[in-house]
């Protein structure tokens, strides 16, 4: 069992939309999938099931000491299982100031089910708060979509820092597993910043672009993933070459 957060500071580069079809092609793949949405704004909850309220969230299992199988729900849709979010999230960083080990309490919280799952894949917020660096800390390694721009090498920068202080100050290696590109056209900026991304980084850039394509968008508006909603689209075939590539 592995779990990857997925992960950009920076909104607008398709972060959860990568997570919710990367774990929805692990699952058609036959994989054991459960996605956690971090995010207050809940957008990877609201893209799965719509304007559905849940009783429980992953804020009661962080805060109001609910069993993290208490809150578990199935997409048959996507084919996965899922942890949503709630908008209560985003006053959880005050409100866990004062905990003792703070920054380890997804990972314990998620110890009960890690043989239950092959991949447990994390859609964080788009911050490096401290529920991000509860991910982080629950995770082996992370997955950075970016859109082919310059000002997202910034965003690389921000979050390799990160990286670099958790392990020094929590003793936690988090590697990278490679970065994704979203939005991708075939211009001159983009393969540029491709380049960097490979040379100045040293990171791993996946093969399998995800091209600028409005069946994305659909599709997520439509609670479908993209190689349901839209089989044909060059942006369907993409992701699921991108999750075999992953893997």
């Amino acid at each position: 069992m592995s779990i990857v957060s997925v992960i950009n500071q920076k909104g607008g580069v398709a972060k959860t939309t990568t997570a919710l079809n990367v774990a929805s092609s692990w699952a058609k793949q036959g994989k054991r999938v459960l996605l956690i949405d971090l995010d207050p704004q809940s957008s990877a909850t609201k893209a799965v099931f719509g304007d559905q309220d849940f009783e429980c969230t992953i804020y009661d299992v962080m805060m109001n000491q609910k069993q993290v199988e208490e809150v578990i729900v199935s997409s048959d849709r996507f084919g996965f299982d899922m942890i949503p979010a709630e908008i209560l999230l985003s006053g959880i960083d005050i409100q866990l100031a004062a905990y003792f080990g703070r920054e380890g309490i997804l990972r314990r919280k998620l110890e009960p089910i890690n043989r239950s799952y092959d991949c447990i894949i994390i859609d964080c917020s788009p911050s490096l708060g401290l529920m991000t660096v509860n991910a982080l800390i629950a995770s082996k390694d992370i997955i950075i979509p970016i859109c082919p721009e310059y000002f997202s090498m910034k965003g690389i920068d921000l979050i390799l820092s990160t990286l670099q202080s958790i392990r020094t100050g929590l003793g936690h290696k988090v590697g990278v597993r490679g970065v994704v590109i979203t939005r991708y056209r075939d211009r001159k900026i983009a393969k540029e910043v491709i380049r960097q991304v490979r040379e100045q980084y040293g990171l791993r850039v996946f093969d399998n672009y995800i091209p600028d394509n409005i069946a994305v968008e659909e599709a997520h508006h439509m609670h479908f993933p993209v190689y349901i909603h839209a089989p044909t689209s060059p942006a369907a075939s993409a992701y699921m070459e991108l999750a075999k590539e992953m893997l």
